[in-house]
C-alpha cells in the first residue's frame, strides 16, 4: 500500500475537501470556463473522489491565479468563530447615569433619612428621557 502514495496527491480526502472541489468547479462554470456538461462530469467524479491527486486533477487545467483568488474567499473549515452579542448604544451613557443616580439616591437616604425627595434627580430624568419626535429629541412646549 504504501508504494501506491505517490506525493502528495495519494492521500486520501474527505468530505469537505470534496465540498471545496465542488464549489470551485461551480464556480468555474458560473466564470465561464467550463460548459455544463464539463461541469456534471467534473462534479460527478469529485463527489466519487478517494484521493487528493484525483481532485487536483479535475481543476488542474483552470488558470491558477483564477483558482487562488477562488480559494482565498473560501471559509476556513470548522464553525464560524463567536461573536460577542452588541449592546444598545443607549447602555454607553446609561449605565454611567444609573450608577451615579443611585449613589446620590444613597448617600441621600443615608445622611437625610427617608424624607428626602431628589428634585434636582427630578429634572434630569425629564431632560434625559423627556419627549423625543421622529427628528430626535425636543424641547417640551410649555
Amino acid at each position: 500500500m504504501g508504494s501506491e502514495l505517490q506525493g502528495a496527491g495519494g492521500y486520501r480526502v474527505g468530505d469537505a475537501d470534496r465540498d471545496r472541489t465542488a464549489d470551485l468547479l461551480k464556480e468555474a462554470h458560473a466564470a465561464g470556463y467550463l460548459t455544463l456538461e464539463e461541469t456534471d462530469e467534473r462534479l460527478g467524479t469529485a463527489l466519487a473522489a478517494r484521493t487528493r491527486g484525483e481532485l487536483d486533477r479535475l481543476v488542474a487545467d483552470l488558470p491558477p491565479e483564477w483558482r487562488a483568488r477562488q480559494e482565498r474567499g473560501q471559509p476556513s473549515a470548522g464553525p464560524p468563530p463567536r461573536q460577542r452579542p452588541t449592546l444598545p448604544a443607549e447602555v454607553v451613557w446609561l449605565v454611567p447615569l444609573v450608577t451615579v443616580i443611585t449613589g446620590v439616591m444613597l448617600l441621600a437616604v443615608l445622611t437625610r433619612g427617608f424624607g428626602f425627595f431628589p428634585w434636582p434627580l427630578l429634572w434630569i430624568f425629564f431632560f434625559a428621557f423627556g419627549r423625543r419626535g421622529r427628528a430626535g429629541w425636543r424641547p417640551p412646549r410649555w
